[in-house]
């Protein structure tokens, strides 16, 4: 006698289903009325659904929420970013900083009169009841860039050397703990080197961390060819790669890890009719090497749409924070994430001068599936026309803080629309706009159940946008009529906050704006 599935003992049959993914979960629930209700009436089942719709995993070990605490959670986070639905406002004032960095739920700033000196702001959740908490450590060395961890408890200081101009010298990197300011715990060699260089140069750093690995991208003046980027094994205290722009004969534009092995750089060749050719390049830094070899193994290489001559490319950003184990409810994964690239372009028709701005978003898991589904025999290159229109979205906009406008999936910005003159307060010029690039979350009808503080704020518009955007004619700064049609849902609120600048964490946007010219405001927003 065979033995019918839907026969099982629930609790056994919930074990059974909660080994498939979630799409085999809701493909079950499909089948007969028995796997319906079951699924319908198991919270484990249905937390796992949530979780994958909203591309998370569960949180580490240290999270003691019981299945359906972590449910009620996600539902709530998940309602409020499909509204722009703030739960709880908060503000505060504090002197202005010249650098802001926010991920995980923390916010860190440093002091322009004080320059080893660094503050650290928890931010409130609405979902967990916690207050803000605030701390600052002096670190003792004078920092030129920073990057924090907070899930590792990691804050990453680049030190500029005490030394005459014109000499040349290494930076130094510190790997300190978050909470003490003392030397990381977990790290071997708590002091890296970094690039020696002419202190009257023209440099920047940029920092990025994922998990063990740290990267440091060390740009000079467009055209020098002189980059470098770095990745450590920071817990250990081992180089993994060196990778030099003088080897690519181009320079290195931008830099975000893609996962645990690879990253992701921007370049832009030089092509023999006059063109130029920007790329996205990704490498392998974990495959084995040549002996005595540091570079990394390219794997593949996008096309984006080609410039014309005489183009100046003023910036490539790329915009994409490496998630972390949280030790709480749930995280993004690793894939889903939202890559941004902006770009600033200057160029000439007729002698008339033009000035145009873009941000292109793409998923990761678009640029890994490429990378995983062609072999090392096929050709490294993915010509633009193969990939870009319908697995991307190029938008005209101005973006030069990427990096702090996107977490997931989503991306937040300030727009600032003309005042009119029957407008009945100023507030109807500062909107808050969002853009949700899951593709899961899109297939669920919109949800208008809830509305923002009508004192405070007002939804007005959500909107699920699948039409292309096309960029031709003055408007478009690349050779081509460029289309693109990645899907988005766009959900846009009035009111505050007030000009300044946004950012975006997992349950919170903060809004950086000024009271004085010394004096910055910063307001939170929470979910």
């Amino acid at each position: 006698m065979s033995l019918k599935l839907h026969t099982l003992p629930n609790d056994v049959l919930i074990r059974v289903l909660k080994e498939l993914d979630a799409c085999d979960i809701r493909r079950c629930s499909l089948t007969c009325r028995a796997f319906h209700e079951t699924i319908r009436d198991s919270m484990l089942l249905q937390y796992l659904v949530e979780l994958a719709v909203a591309g998370l995993e569960e949180g580490g070990a240290e999270c003691r929420l019981s299945i359906a605490e972590r449910l009620a959670q996600l539902r709530t986070i998940e309602r409020g970013w499909a509204n722009l639905y703030f739960r709880k406002y908060s503000t505060l004032a504090l002197p202005r900083s010249p650098t802001w960095k926010l991920r995980d739920g923390v916010l860190a700033r440093d002091f322009a009169d004080v320059a080893s000196v660094l503050s650290f702001i928890q931010l409130p959740s609405a979902i967990r009841g916690t207050p803000m908490h605030t701390w600052q450590n002096d670190m003792e060395v004078n920092m030129e860039k920073f990057a924090i961890d907070p899930a590792q408890d990691l804050v990453v200081l680049i030190a500029r050397p005490e030394a005459p101009d014109g000499q040349w010298h290494t930076f130094l990197i510190h790997l300190r703990a978050m909470s003490t300011g003392a030397r990381h715990p977990c790290a071997a060699e708590p002091v890296l080197s970094c690039v020696p260089t002419l202190l009257d140069t023209q440099y920047d750093f940029s920092i990025q961390i994922m998990g063990d690995f740290l990267a440091v991208l060390y740009r000079t003046p467009a055209g020098y060819l002189t980059d470098l980027l770095y990745i450590w094994d920071w817990k250990n205290g081992q180089l993994l790669i060196s990778l030099e722009a003088s080897s690519l004969a181009t320079d290195i534009l931008g830099f975000s890890f893609l996962s645990s092995r690879r990253f992701i750089t921007v370049r832009c060749t030089s092509e023999p009719d006059g063109c130029y050719q920007p790329e996205l390049v990704v490498y392998d830094f974990i495959a084995a090497r040549p002996e005595g070899s540091m570079e990394p193994r390219l794997v593949r290489i996008y096309q984006l749409p080609r410039l014309p001559a005489h183009t100046h490319t003023r910036w490539f950003i790329l915009g994409s924070e490496p998630p972390s184990e949280l030790p709480t409810s749930f995280y993004p994964t690793s894939c889903s994430r939202l890559l941004t690239v902006s770009m600033h372009f200057t160029y000439f028709l007729e002698e008339d001068r033009y000035e145009r701005d873009y941000v292109l978003f793409v998923h990761a898991s678009t640029l890994l599936e490429e990378v995983d589904a062609r072999s090392n025999a096929e050709q490294l290159t993915v010509p633009w026309e193969n990939w870009g229109s319908l697995k991307t979205r190029i938008m005209p906009m101005w973006d030069y803080r990427a990096d702090c406008h996107v977490y997931g999936m989503r991306y937040v910005q300030q727009q600032v629309v003309p005042m009119h003159e029957d407008s009945a307060c100023i507030a109807d010029r500062y909107r808050l706009r969002m853009l949700d690039f899951n593709p899961l979350a899109l297939r669920r009808p919109l949800d208008t159940s809830l509305s923002s503080w009508q004192d405070e704020f007002t939804t007005i518009a959500i909107v699920q946008d699948s039409q292309p955007t096309i960029l031709s004619g003055l408007e478009c700064a690349f050779t081509q009529r460029v289309t693109t049609a990645l899907p988005y849902r766009e959900v846009i609120v009035r009111g505050r906050p007030r000009d300044g600048e946004v950012m975006i964490d997992r349950e919170s946007v903060v809004h950086l704006g000024r009271d004085s010219w010394e004096t910055a405001r910063l307001e939170f927003l929470c979910i």
